[in-house]
């Protein structure tokens, strides 16, 4: 998984509370592509785009707690990991 994609899985994991092992390669790209989807249309995802999308891949949010909550804003590292998978930076 490239930096910044690591970085978005790990706030997801952190914001909905998903497994240690979620999202895996193939959950992210889902989410992203839900989420770029969203964005293509002219919204700003939600937080209840962000959980939709991840729900619809992962089993289990809501289900893990984790200390030392990251606050990084999901729209935001989303953009970068897109512009790094279109080879933008």
């Amino acid at each position: 998984m490239q930096d910044r994609d690591a970085k978005l899985a790990h706030a997801l994991k952190i914001k909905f509370g998903l497994a240690p092992w979620e999202p895996n390669e193939t959950q992210l790209a889902l989410i992203k592509n839900a989420i770029a989807r969203i964005r293509e249309s002219g919204r700003v995802p939600s937080d209840e785009d962000w959980y939709s999308a991840v729900a619809s891949v992962c089993p289990s949010p809501g289900h893990h707690r984790y200390h030392g909550l990251d606050n990084s804003d999901l729209n935001t590292l989303l953009a970068l990991a897109l512009q790094a998978a279109r080879g933008r930076l």
